[in-house]
């Protein structure tokens, strides 16, 4: 029996889970786009393809966050394909190191933050791409440039189909984890409108988020910006003379969000201190380093 994979297109297939993956299936072979989380991923994407009979061209890696190329060396272990990524997120896939240790301030990160979804196994980048137009495997994908969630992630448009990466997300994600990750809050809400403008401007019916169901562009943006605004206005709100942890506290409660684990910890602290940054950036908080410690006001 095949792989319960999810056709969205001629030529489109949604390999489904807490990670969505994509098979692109082209005149020269399968393109996948994200690998997920883990072996057993990459392994279950091998699998459905060979099942197909398809062989596999190319891994596309839309960023370098663990869960979303935690396959690739499930799959390049059985078989040598090219590897594309944005840069930035192709060093980070080559020293994936790196995720837990940013996570954690820069220092040597404790092992609770080193688990397969902070740290994946490396991976090779034989080439690194940027947004525009994509030749491969006989087929051609727009690329849009989605940061701020991570680095530099890159979203593909193909027949009228846009992976967006995690661009946007879907409501029930957002419903679970009311604090969506981000390097830069700032850019996220940006990129978030700018999955509807490629969707429109592509053509694209459907837009598949990283995390969540597939939908109209509109829905998932305008549920990842309200998020995005809720959390803002919460870290505004919280920032009256107070350290970061005490803001990263604050909102926590404010948003019904439960931290118990070092990892879910580090991921929201990183966040808040994005927001933070961005507020900052716009001049609506100021930082003050008062008797050894770090102060955030609203302004």
């Amino acid at each position: 029996m095949a792989e319960p994979w999810q056709q969205l297109s001629e030529r489109v297939w949604l390999v489904p889970g807490a990670v969505n993956s994509a098979v692109v299936h082209g005149p020269d072979g399968a393109v996948v786009v994200d690998t997920g989380a883990h072996e057993d991923a990459g392994k279950r994407i091998l699998r459905g393809l060979r099942e197909r009979g398809w062989p596999l061209a190319a891994i596309v890696v839309s960023h370098a966050h663990a869960d979303h190329f935690g396959g690739n060396a499930a799959i390049l272990r059985r078989e040598r394909v090219e590897v594309l990524a944005p840069p930035v997120e192709a060093e980070l896939m080559r020293a994936p190191v790196l995720e837990p240790h940013y996570l954690f301030h820069g220092a040597v990160p404790p092992p609770e933050l080193t688990g397969r979804w902070l740290q994946a196994e490396p991976s090779p980048v034989d080439r690194v791409i940027d947004a525009g137009r994509l030749s491969l495997a006989g087929l051609e994908f727009q690329l849009v440039d989605v940061s701020g969630h991570s680095h530099r992630q890159l979203a593909l448009a193909v027949d009228d189909v846009f992976l967006a990466a995690d661009g946007v997300f879907g409501p029930a994600v957002i419903e679970r984890y009311p604090m969506l990750f981000t390097h830069d809050a700032r850019a996220q809400r940006l990129s978030a409108e700018r999955v509807v403008e490629a969707a429109q401007e592509y053509g694209a019916r459907l837009v598949v988020p990283g995390h969540g169901e597939p939908a109209p562009a509109e829905d998932l943006a305008r549920a990842t910006i309200d998020a995005i605004d809720r959390v803002r206005a919460a870290v505004t709100a919280a920032a009256d003379g107070v350290l970061g942890a005490v803001v990263l506290a604050r909102v926590a409660r404010a948003l019904a969000i439960t931290m118990s684990d070092l990892p879910r910890y580090h991921l929201n602290h990183t966040t808040v201190m994005a927001y933070l940054s961005g507020l900052r950036a716009d001049g609506a908080v100021r930082a003050e380093i008062e008797e050894g410690e770090l102060r955030w006001y609203a302004t």
